[in-house]
């Protein structure tokens, strides 16, 4: 029967069914319990509805306990980042690795993820992939080109993360499942037709990295969205903006074939062509595929500001199956940002349980100062935070989003955040109209919250 949990739990927590997969789980606890894999889906679902304490304590007394399981490292190091507990997490990394049952690739992997996860990348470049299979080897290898980037500027890494993560090689040996053979990772020769496909990757490293697409549609290659985002927003960058990068790259030897066809994904896109056109700075290089979907929802909430400034907020991933509880907010963080915002308007389009619980919450209920907006495609939700005011979310795919239509945006960062933001505490390249908003601590989620008041204050006047 644990085999049957993924199929029974992703999905539910997903849709932040939390109470449903706590059900789940209590049925199955009498013969499941003294499973190590059951409690790390114990722990998982604890980490999806915001629960970080319970998910910490589940996380450590596996790692003390189990002989075997090892998953639970990244449930431990994505909520000891959330809750500021680094030390933590650093403690439990260094048991797991001296236990005596450990094996060594197992204490390899963990320092490899647990310590890029923790903002220790000083000590992940120094690890060394001698002795290790072939696939670990490619995992340390991509790590240390992200804490590179994080620690020393992208253009320190990004080689090491094309060799070990988008290169052709890489491709074949950490997913065996795609066709390298007409996968392009940087060739000069470019086909005719390009299909951008996303693999490993999600909405936010598409919308960040299309703009590179751009870049090979001014050269005159046809691009196709295999994920159908070209259904959500539209290439938009200004022609100046084109000519540039197309002058850049064919300075660089890229020159476009009069046929053939080739897949390609976000990361290669970006590490095979950073290197020649850096940022590819815009200020909107998107624009909804169909503005007319927001004009229903823009009237209403307009309607109910009444004047009032509107922004648009999404403060928590927590639903998703990737790390995002080191990078999301809960809703009672929110408190001291709402109710010290009598001005503004504020437009909820936050999903998952962190959703339900805003629902159940008094706020809620107030409609001149917050329009909760219904389940939406992707399609609606670039319409209308094309016509808002202002956007405040976190490092996710709808913040990337409003980055790329040009909109004022305010992106919250913890004090360890993704490499792609380096050091600057305050402005990305990538986005010219965000503010990055980061915490001076690890977790430090008030300090966060009080420097978006301020900014909310002063620079939408």
């Amino acid at each position: 029967m644990i085999d049957q949990y993924d199929a029974q739990l992703s999905a539910r927590l997903y849709a932040g069914e939390i109470d449903e997969c706590f059900r789940f789980l209590d049925e199955r606890a009498t013969e499941d319990q003294h499973l190590a894999e059951y409690w790390h889906w114990r722990a998982v679902t604890h980490l999806r509805g915001g629960e970080f304490k319970e998910a910490l304590e589940i996380c450590c007394r596996l790692t003390r306990e189990s002989d075997r399981f090892a998953y639970q490292m990244h449930c431990l190091s994505d909520v000891c980042a959330h809750l500021g507990l680094k030390e933590v997490a650093l403690a439990m990394i260094e048991y797991y690795a001296h236990k005596a049952s450990t094996v060594p690739i197992g204490a390899f992997l963990w320092r490899v993820y647990g310590w890029h996860y923790l903002g220790e990348d000083e000590r992940v470049l120094q690890l060394s992939a001698e002795g290790v299979a072939e696939h670990s080897a490619y995992v340390l290898g991509h790590h240390q080109g992200r804490s590179a980037m994080r620690l020393n500027g992208i253009a320190s890494g990004v080689e090491l993360m094309h060799r070990y993560w988008s290169s052709r090689e890489s491709r074949r040996v950490l997913f065996p499942h795609v066709d390298v053979e007409h996968y392009w990772c940087g060739e000069r020769v470019l086909p005719a037709h390009m299909t951008l496909t996303s693999i490993a990757s999600g909405h936010g490293d598409q919308v960040n990295w299309v703009r590179y697409a751009a870049a090979l549609q001014a050269l005159g290659v046809q691009i196709a969205y295999a994920d159908g985002s070209d259904l959500n927003y539209r290439l938009a960058m200004p022609a100046d903006e084109q000519q540039r990068d197309a002058e850049a790259m064919r300075a660089a030897g890229f020159v476009v074939a009069p046929d053939g066809a080739l897949w390609t994904d976000p990361f290669a896109l970006f590490t095979s062509l950073f290197p020649v056109l850096g940022y590819a700075p815009s200020t909107r290089y998107i624009e909804p595929a169909d503005a007319d979907l927001a004009d229903a929802f823009v009237d209403e909430i307009r309607r109910r500001a009444g004047g009032r400034r509107c922004v648009g907020i999404f403060w928590s991933s927590c639903e998703s199956s990737n790390n995002f509880a080191n990078r999301s907010l809960t809703l009672p963080h929110l408190a001291p940002l709402f109710d010290g915002t009598n001005d503004i308007h504020w437009v909820i389009m936050q999903r998952g349980f962190e959703r339900k619980r805003w629902l159940n919450d008094p706020r809620a209920n107030d409609p001149e100062r917050f329009t909760t907006l219904p389940d939406m495609t992707l399609a609606q939700s670039v319409a209308i935070i094309d016509r808002l005011d202002a956007f405040v979310g976190n490092d996710g795919g709808l913040s990337h989003i409003a980055g790329a239509l040009g909109k004022r945006c305010y992106l919250f960062l913890n004090q360890v955040a993704e490499w792609r933001y380096e050091r600057d505490p305050h402005r990305t390249p990538w986005y010219p109209t965000m503010q990055l908003v980061r915490a001076r601590r690890l977790g430090d989620w008030a300090d966060v919250v009080r420097k978006l008041q301020q900014h909310l204050a002063s620079d939408m006047r």
